[in-house]
């Protein structure tokens, strides 16, 4: 059984997963003592032996430069969630929770002002619907595809985005514990765009990591503290859309060899567990790309890691489990509102990964995952499947978008291999 938890959170009954399954079909401060942060999360943040890679077009192959270092760490802890982990089979069990893009397009700005107003917009409308899902998650963690502004801007859309700040305290408020921010868009707005980024996101109290103000800063692995485990998330990008960022260290990268030596720097720092959450993948598909297949599969047969995810392609992809390593090659958007409306750029998923102790060692179970779409008038995240009596869209689109996102998930074999459908308890 877990650990005591200060909350108690709603096992989904077992019948009415397995319902559900049918239903779906085969569907980132140094110091040597702790500090706490606004976000209630114990973070470690220890020099590691691999830097920021640069993030370059051809980074997928382009090799990390290790360098040995230890360091005191800065550490805080984590809240817990707000429900138990009851159905832990094992000594004690933590969830994280991933989700894809946040990348604010202007009509999302235009609908956070309709819900607020022009001086104070408010996004927390936009985003609320995914609270029932972070409320089940020890660990949260999202991608900030791009550079903030300061308030009340200039801002910008595509191609360069440049996107109100508001956006981030509404993501705290939700449940997310940080974001990763290494994408094609880091650095939109320049390196001053990624230091004040960096800035915001410490003011709302979310970790992060991929993008990074000094060198030193790069040089540290992000470990999380939860349920005595500390987990490291690693991050980078595939390029940069053809910009050079001022320093090599600026945007992580997704070399290989990089990747795997930035893992095991971060295990020799004390990492229980080691995650990659990568910007890669061909957009608007839902077919992993061979580059992307044969990366992942690489990093999961290193060893060196124990739960690897994907976003960047505005579109679902599947799930497979690989060497005995969970891959998630494609979450989609988490927000976003394209000028080209399509079914694809309108989904995405959150994948709550399971961790389970047996004595000391920490290791992964199985992954669950819970589709989503981008409603419309208002626009709103909205959680598939709805209730009959309130549909994201309407009941034939909503039904349709779960179909083709189980169908992707399962496309690799992720069902038959233990991957299930997520209602959250709160829902």
């Amino acid at each position: 059984m877990p650990a005591p938890n200060s909350a108690s959170r709603r096992a989904l009954p077992a019948a009415f997963l397995l319902a559900s399954t049918l239903a779906l079909g085969a569907c980132s401060g140094q110091g040597s003592e702790p500090t706490a942060t606004p976000s209630g999360m114990r973070v470690s943040e220890t020099p590691a032996s691999a830097g920021g890679a640069p993030a370059a077009p051809d980074a997928s192959t382009a090799p990390g430069k290790p360098t040995a270092a230890k360091a005191p760490k800065a550490t805080t802890t984590a809240a817990p969630p707000l429900g138990s982990l009851d159905d832990c089979g094992a000594d004690d069990c933590l969830d994280l929770v991933v989700t894809g893009d946040v990348l604010l397009h202007p009509a999302l700005w235009e609908q956070a002002i309709a819900d607020g107003s022009t001086a104070a917009p408010d996004y927390f409308p936009l985003v609320s619907g995914i609270k029932p899902l972070l409320d089940e998650a020890e660990v949260a963690i999202c991608n900030l595809e791009t550079p903030v502004a300061a308030s009340p801007g200039p801002y910008s859309g595509y191609p360069g985005f440049n996107v109100p700040p508001q956006i981030l305290p509404a993501l705290k408020q939700v449940g997310y514990d940080g974001c990763t921010t290494a994408s094609n868009h880091t650095i939109d707005a320049g390196t001053a765009g990624v230091v004040r980024t960096l800035d915001a996101l410490d003011d709302a109290g979310l970790v992060h990591t991929g993008s990074y103000r000094t060198r030193a800063e790069s040089l540290k692995p992000l470990l999380i503290e939860s349920r005595g485990a500390e987990i490291a998330l690693i991050a980078g990008a595939y390029g940069l859309n053809g910009q050079v960022a001022d320093m090599p260290w600026r945007v992580d990268g997704i070399g290989k060899a990089g990747l795997i030596a930035r893992a095991k720097a971060a295990r020799a720092a004390g990492a229980d567990l080691v995650v990659a959450g990568l910007h890669a993948g061909v957009e608007y598909t839902d077919r992993a790309s061979a580059d992307q297949i044969a990366l992942n599969r690489a990093l999961a047969e290193s060893g060196a890691f124990d739960f690897i995810y994907s976003h960047h392609t505005h579109s679902v992809l599947p799930l497979e489990k690989h060497a005995g390593t969970w891959i998630v090659y494609g979450l989609g958007n988490s927000v976003a509102k394209h000028a080209t409306n399509n079914p694809l750029n309108r989904e995405g998923l959150s994948v709550k990964m399971r961790f389970e102790r047996s004595g000391k060692s920490w290791k992964p179970a199985a992954p669950q995952w819970a589709g989503h779409i981008m409603a419309e008038n208002p626009s709103r995240w909205c959680a598939l499947p709805a209730p009959a009596r309130k549909p994201c869209t309407n009941a034939a689109v909503d039904a349709a978008s779960l179909k083709r996102t189980a169908g992707t998930v399962n496309a690799m074999g992720a069902a038959k291999d233990g991957a299930t459908p997520w209602i959250p308890a709160g829902r």
